[in-house]
């Protein structure tokens, strides 16, 4: 249900809560609306709240008594905000139509001297909405991604290809965590979960973790200033120097015990299958979150996992992509899982990576800090393949980097040239 905040605010950018006002007036500020949505392009977060604006007027129409020329400046109104979000999407035609018709008057008179009071015009009191009307448990303008669109349009304009690339980049780590999280409730809780996720994770360094965090703080902090929402409790998360462990391979026993526990509950709890898939190919946290049932199939005689940015998922870089065969899962669990529609693993990232590596630390009776998480696993079988004797290039293939030559990343790319090299590499330390 609108709020009769929301719906106040409505009413008076419309002019529509003073029932004296004629049409002509009611005519005049709607003109200077669409003026204003022609004149003065904006942000997501413009159209976003083009949506709410439109609701609450359905509402108004439904629910509110009025006379014949509120009655006629609703129905102008709701004309104005459809042609005004034609205009959000690049269609300037309902705007155009509309100056030139039923609201003709000279456009502009002109936009560049005639002055606006900001109060009056839908642009101004749509901010005002997003930071005090629009009700908690529908607004969609406060996720992380809508707030970053808003601060890049205000902010990014004058800032480097590379300042862009980064904060594309950190966004889409946070946003990947944070999903569709309401910032406007967000606590310190939720981004310390950010931080220690990322720390768990094992897929970025600390100092990476920290330009992160900044990222953060600087499109939560803008928010508030700009009054889209409330609260910012970012500040003073960075990871101190004291805190950076260097992340260690896992020891034999340390695998052994794994591998026990994992085996010991497949099929009964998700989180066996996801390190025993970790223990067998040392796939990073996030390339085993992300996997569907038909990412695990049988190829020429051999269970493989396919490793790819397919319907969605992405990879860290090129390299990533790849297939690895899988050795020392049973047989009948690889059937199950590949039988499984959509996503082996529907938790959030962070809950997927907080709860299997708390799970790994109950398991070996560790603790946090210790250097040792699910990202331990891709060490250690970096460490194994090594002491086998493995050369570098089927090491890389297996673990999805470049070998640094381009002999073997050419060669490496064919699947079925590198499939038995790998086969064999992997028997000789997982195939147990």
């Amino acid at each position: 249900m609108t709020t009769a905040k929301q719906l106040l605010q409505t009413l008076k950018a419309f002019h529509l809560d003073n029932p004296e006002a004629s049409w002509g007036e009611l005519r005049d500020n709607l003109r200077d609306i669409a003026e204003e949505a022609l004149g003065n392009p904006q942000g997501e977060a413009y159209g976003l709240v083009l949506s709410e604006v439109s609701e609450n007027l359905a509402e108004i129409a439904e629910t509110m008594p009025m006379g014949l020329a509120q009655a006629q400046a609703v129905v102008m109104a709701q004309r104005v905000l459809a042609a005004a979000q034609g205009r959000h999407s690049g269609d300037l035609r309902g705007l155009v139509e509309l100056l030139n018709g039923d609201l003709k008057g000279s456009i502009g008179k002109d936009n560049q001297d005639r002055t606006f009071d900001s109060k009056d015009l839908v642009s101004a009191s749509i901010c005002k909405s997003l930071s005090t009307g629009i009700s908690q448990e529908t607004s969609t303008a406060t996720t992380f991604q809508s707030l970053y669109d808003a601060f890049k349009a205000e902010r990014g304009g004058d800032k480097s290809e590379n300042t862009l690339k980064n904060w594309k980049s950190c966004t889409s780590t946070i946003v990947g965590h944070l999903k569709d999280a309401d910032m406007s409730k967000h606590t310190r809780a939720t981004f310390v979960g950010l931080r220690d996720a990322l720390l768990a994770g094992g897929e970025h360094k600390p100092s990476s973790i920290n330009k992160i965090m900044t990222h953060a703080s600087s499109v939560i902090g803008w928010a508030v200033a700009t009054g889209l929402i409330e609260r910012d409790y970012t500040k003073k998360l960075s990871i101190t120097k004291g805190s950076e462990s260097a992340r260690t391979a896992f020891t034999g026993d340390h695998l052994k015990t794994l591998r026990a526990w994992a085996m010991g509950n497949l099929g009964e709890d998700w989180k066996a299958s996801a390190i025993a898939l970790g223990v067998a190919t040392g796939a990073r946290i996030g390339e085993i979150h992300q996997l569907t049932g038909s990412d695990i199939y049988k190829d020429n005689g051999q269970w493989v996992m396919d490793i790819n940015d397919k319907d969605g998922k992405t990879l860290k870089n090129s390299f990533s992509r790849r297939t690895v065969p899988l050795l020392g899962i049973p047989e009948d669990h690889l059937e199950k899982l590949s039988q499984t529609q959509g996503r082996l693993f529907v938790q959030s990232k962070s809950g997927f990576d907080q709860l299997t590596n708390q799970m790994i630390r109950d398991v070996l009776g560790i603790k946090t800090g210790e250097g040792l998480s699910f990202h331990s696993l891709r060490h250690s079988l970096s460490s194994d393949l090594k002491a086998a004797g493995v050369a570098v290039g089927i090491a890389q293939a297996i673990l999805g980097h470049s070998s640094g030559s381009l002999a073997f990343d050419v060669y490496g790319g064919n699947a079925a040239a590198s499939r038995g090299l790998m086969v064999e590499a992997l028997r000789l330390v997982r195939q147990k």
